[in-house]
């Protein structure tokens, strides 16, 4: 009986040490395969969290390069390209505007030109249309006048005359008759 309890103490014996061996190989192996988990999972959740972070701050930093860049290029092609187009459309509108203007203000200042013009062609051709039609007016006039006093003149000196030689004439008739019939009228 000895050997079977020896036996069955040594199984025993081995049993708790397999056992605590057991267990002391699990929690070693636990242990180890609980730090290669978690390192693998902070491996890879570093990795994604890294990955996703990443992810965020490059576009966070794409976006604020992209904007800071874009404003740069911005400033410096509005000022570049801002300059042409100005001069550009400064030149277009300038040319149209140019010929719009010049055709306002060329109507305008025909319009008031000949405004003016025609004002002073008026006043002027007034004053000589005028003069002239005063001119001849006057001489028409004292034409009319020298040749109604100049008929009236004639008129009267005819009638003067013709009176006076009426008169003459009558007088030396009478003298005349006078003469030849003195005797013969009785007293």
């Amino acid at each position: 009986m000895d050997d079977q309890f020896d036996d069955q103490l040594v199984d025993q014996l081995v049993d708790q040490l397999d056992d605590q061996l057991v267990d002391q190989l699990v929690d070693q192996l636990d242990d180890q395969l609980v730090d290669q988990l978690v390192d693998q999972l902070v491996d890879q959740l570093d990795d994604q969290l890294v990955d996703q972070l990443g992810d965020q701050l490059v576009d966070q930093l794409d976006d604020q390069l992209v904007d800071q860049l874009v404003d740069q290029l911005d400033d410096q092609l509005v000022d570049q390209l801002g300059d042409q187009l100005v001069d550009q459309l400064d030149d277009q509108l300038v040319d149209q505007l140019d010929d719009q203007l010049v055709d306002q203000l060329d109507d305008q200042l025909v319009d008031q030109l000949v405004d003016q013009l025609d004002d002073q062609l008026v006043d002027q051709l007034g004053d000589q249309l005028v003069d002239q039609l005063d001119d001849q007016l006057v001489d028409q006039l004292v034409d009319q006048l020298v040749d109604q006093l100049v008929d009236q003149l004639v008129d009267q000196l005819v009638d003067q005359l013709d009176d006076q030689l009426d008169d003459q004439l009558v007088d030396q008739l009478v003298d005349q008759l006078d003469d030849q019939l003195p005797n013969q009228v009785p007293d």
